[in-house]
């Protein structure tokens, strides 16, 4: 078993992927180059952000994936931004139609969207939620918008107050300044506690207590089902 991840981001999920794989799929192991994948390993790799995932990389990892022949699964890591999960796979997969962009029939491309982003995934850990605020405190406006720790983060939008126009740049900021509450810092290019066994495990938590993060659950019953059948190859042995 041998996949090959190509991600959007050039600074968060290169970092934190690997971390979570470690405990999501601690049956394989990463390769630093693609074509040095044998057996039960992945190779990751970033699209370098949108839409050069798209317009490039994506077209070049099938290329790679192809000539060597032995990788069995290409998943493919996107944000959905504004779009639902479900229209942003269905973009890719039209833009893959058009473009003729054609997997070998041994490998199974898996699109995961990330709604909005990865940081809205992260915003998921109740843990880190700060619950009882001083209004002169920098996160109390984000509290009193939108409570991440009772509602679904994929749900938040962005307040009228907020400058910027993306709804995932203002998740990146509630995510700042909520972990901020609990001494903890974030930054994309060095995203810290997000990749610790401790936050994927509350993130697992939620996913599997609410309905809530309907596109993180998509990414770890993939991890699942993959982990499963690294098993059962493993007993049949």
């Amino acid at each position: 078993m041998n996949i090959y991840f190509l991600v959007e981001g050039e600074k968060t999920e290169p970092k934190v992927y690997p971390q979570w794989l470690s405990h999501l799929i601690p049956q394989l192991a990463r390769v630093k180059f693609s074509c040095d994948a044998r057996e039960n390993n992945y190779y990751l790799m970033s699209g370098m952000g949108s839409p050069r995932i798209l317009t490039d990389e994506l077209a070049n990892s099938v290329e790679d994936i192809n000539q060597l022949g032995n990788y069995n699964y290409l998943v493919l890591v996107i944000d959905a931004d504004d779009m639902t999960a479900q229209d942003k796979i269905a973009e890719v997969q039209s833009f893959i139609v058009d473009n003729n962009i054609i997997l070998n029939s041994s490998c199974h491309l898996c699109i995961i969207a990330q709604k909005y982003c990865m940081e809205t995934w992260f915003l998921g850990n109740k843990k880190v939620y700060t619950k009882i605020l001083n209004k002169k405190i920098d996160f109390y406006n984000h509290s009193l918008f939108y409570d991440v720790s009772l509602q679904d983060p994929e749900l938040m939008q962005k307040p009228k107050w907020f400058n910027d126009d993306s709804i995932s740049i203002y998740h990146e900021t509630y995510l700042r300044k909520m972990l901020a509450e609990k001494n903890i810092r974030y930054s994309k290019s060095n995203p810290r506690e997000v990749g610790e066994k401790y936050y994927l495990e509350e993130l697992n938590k939620r996913i599997n207590e609410t309905p809530h993060l309907s596109s993180l659950k998509n990414f770890f019953s993939f991890c699942k089902s993959i982990s499963i059948q690294q098993a059962v190859t493993h007993d049949a042995q």
